[in-house]
């Protein structure tokens, strides 16, 4: 699995050497508190978060997905979409049509996050230990546990 997630298409956020891959959609909620979350841990704890977007939550999260997929800064687009989110729309950027390129990325995310057991997001996969075995946590975390849980990443 880890291989698979390294192969895939990630948005990178931070340089740090504690790598964690989170999957998300930029229409969930709980995904939206766990991207805010770690903004504030990228710094302090070297963290490299690596950033998988799937498209199925709402009719919406598609479009919303190949917005953010598309955009000449696909961070700063993931960014954009978590400061403007809101209960009543969700995901704060527009939808677009998505290309070829885009739908495939989505559906190898979708197909990596079903690989899981479920479709519960968001799905935060990190290693314990390096070269040991993916841990995964799918649904949010509290601050506190979250913080706790990135710890444990081994710095390389």
């Amino acid at each position: 699995m880890w291989a698979q997630l390294g192969q895939s298409h990630w948005i990178p956020e931070g340089k740090g050497s504690r790598i964690v891959y989170v999957i998300s959609d930029p229409n969930c909620p709980y995904c939206s508190v766990l991207i805010k979350e770690l903004q504030k841990q990228i710094q302090p704890l070297h963290l490299q978060v690596r950033y998988l977007l799937v498209g199925y939550l709402t009719p919406s999260s598609a479009g919303k997905a190949a917005y953010i997929l598309q955009a000449k800064d696909p961070l700063a687009a993931l960014l954009e979409n978590e400061k403007k989110f809101n209960m009543e729309h969700f995901g704060g950027v527009p939808e677009t049509l998505a290309d070829q390129q885009s739908e495939k990325i989505l559906a190898q995310h979708l197909a990596i996050l079903e690989s899981l057991g479920s479709r519960e997001i968001p799905a935060m996969i990190y290693r314990k230990h390096r070269g040991g075995t993916p841990t995964v946590i799918q649904g949010a975390l509290n601050a506190q546990d979250l913080r706790a849980t990135l710890e444990q990443i081994p710095l390389s």
